[in-house]
């Protein structure tokens, strides 16, 4: 990472060059600390995400994102932006979004140089598309969020995880799943981009229907919080147009700065394992000794239709 003072000053409002590329982007209060518990500065957190990129940018290529956005820090309130501001760079590629009332513009990372510059704006956390620019109505993602009632079940949420991969796996596609950085695991398959959101949608909530029929008095796909007591929430909500789900390698704005992590599968029979178990301050150690466990997800993508049928006579049996 090249920096270059401007002015040759030494505030802390001094503003500095990175070159990335081709691209020079101006970083601005890098030593503004985002994360007041843990003293993590804005430096850190654009240095994480231009050390990070080459296992981040993959998952992120040509798709629409949204930025869960800290310019003063996590304790205070954030926003959540979709469109890409007026001032970001012409080199950030960006995609038209047809809206009932009109468009909406949304910024696409699919290089260091947006990733870093994203930050610089305080993203601490990037949510993707389930779709893809070229493709926006056909998703080539499935997600499923293992949201638990609190902390403590996060046992259940592991063991509700394999249980799903082995629904999956039986009707012949292959899952992934990572932690979220907050309190569960996403569950994601890949497939081949021959439905509408439409289509993926129902296939989705027939199987988290199909899930909790295993376990009801564990599991629950109910809406209201009220209404699912202490039962673990199967949310399949997002498999819809324009829904976003947090990136791989995000970081989440709580305390400890968790990262949103893809795992290998074995690792959910690792009793320490937690939900928050990796940080800005471990996860670049682990990705360099591991490498990405992600990396094969787009190869794995298969079509849905034989999926379809085979739920479609489980769900007959049951």
């Amino acid at each position: 990472m090249k920096l270059k003072k401007k002015n040759n000053e030494l505030t802390d409002k001094t503003n500095y060059f990175m070159k990335i590329g081709s691209k020079s982007i101006e970083l601005s209060n890098k030593d503004k600390i985002l994360f007041p518990h843990d003293k993590i500065t804005k430096g850190e957190l654009i240095s994480y995400y231009h050390h990070i990129a080459p296992y981040m940018l993959p998952h992120m290529k040509d798709r629409p994102l949204s930025q869960v956005r800290h310019p003063d820090g996590i304790n205070r309130e954030g926003f959540f932006q979709k469109n890409i501001a007026d001032y970001y760079p012409r080199w950030i590629k960006r995609v038209s979004i047809k809206k009932e009332d009109g468009h909406n513009v949304s910024p696409v990372c699919n290089n260091v140089a947006t990733l870093v510059y994203l930050a610089n704006q305080a993203c601490i956390t990037p949510h993707l598309w389930l779709s893809k620019t070229d493709k926006l109505y056909c998703p080539d993602r499935i997600i499923f969020d293992l949201d638990p009632s609190d902390e403590k079940s996060f046992a259940l949420v592991k063991k509700t995880a394999l249980r799903l991969k082995k629904i999956i796996e039986d009707l012949g596609l292959i899952p992934f799943v990572m932690t979220t950085g907050s309190r569960g695991l996403h569950v994601v398959i890949p497939i081949k981009r021959t439905h509408t959101f439409d289509t993926v949608r129902t296939f989705a909530h027939h199987l988290a229907d199909f899930l909790v029929l295993q376990d009801p008095e564990h599991l629950t796909t109910q809406i209201r919080k009220q209404k699912r007591q202490d039962r673990l929430f199967i949310d399949c909500g997002r498999n819809a147009y324009a829904q976003t789900s947090v990136a791989p390698y995000a970081i989440r704005p709580k305390r400890g700065a968790p990262v949103a992590t893809p795992l290998r599968w074995k690792e959910l029979k690792n009793s320490k394992l937690k939900t928050q178990s990796f940080t800005i301050k471990n996860i670049i150690q682990r990705v360099k000794r591991l490498g990405d466990p992600w990396q094969d997800i787009n190869r794995a993508a298969h079509p849905l239709g034989g999926a379809q049928k085979k739920l479609q006579r489980l769900m007959t049996i049951t």
